[in-house]
């Protein structure tokens, strides 16, 4: 392997571990998790845990041997009556890219709750794919459900939020 390819590779491997390592960072602070895990320790713990296939990559091996292949699909997906994870859009045009969100389906309508202590409400008509439309408020009962569902990410699907726009009213 030439000495381009393999730094090429050992940047995207650090990228991989460094990403992961910093969202279970977020993830447990977010989650408010009383594990009572030290946050630099479940960082370390996953840099430890992956020093084998790190080691085995530099030494020459086919990454697609040493690390387990990406899925298609989550066996766990629909498995939840909601989806948790992190909006993901243009920075500049999405005020909310890179905050947390929780959201349920009520009656043809996607509500999202965004971050957990200063929350925004978003929803998506059935025609909304990748927009949605800020609102003032939304009923209480699904709020009380979104609320507790962002407390809890791990009862949720796990996925990003892709948003191209969102209309903001005012």
């Amino acid at each position: 392997m030439s000495n381009m390819t393999k730094g090429v590779l050992v940047i995207a491997i650090a990228i991989v571990i460094g990403s992961q390592a910093f969202r279970a960072i977020d993830i447990d602070y977010l989650a408010g998790s009383e594990s009572g895990q030290d946050p630099v320790a479940s960082v370390a713990s996953i840099i430890k845990d992956s020093q084998p296939e790190v080691e085995a990559i530099l030494d020459g091996a086919d990454p697609t041997d040493v690390l387990e292949p990406t899925a298609v699909g989550s066996s766990n997906f629909n498995r939840f009556d909601c989806d948790s994870g992190y909006i993901v859009g243009d920075l500049d045009a999405n005020r909310f890219s890179k905050i947390s969100y929780a959201a349920v389906d009520e009656q043809g309508m996607t509500y999202i709750q965004v971050s957990r202590y200063n929350p925004s409400y978003l929803v998506q008509e059935k025609f909304q794919i990748v927009t949605a439309t800020q609102v003032e408020s939304i009923p209480d009962s699904i709020k009380d459900q979104l609320e507790e569902k962002i407390k809890n990410p791990d009862a949720c699907n796990s996925m990003d939020l892709y948003l191209s726009s969102i209309k903001y009213l005012k």
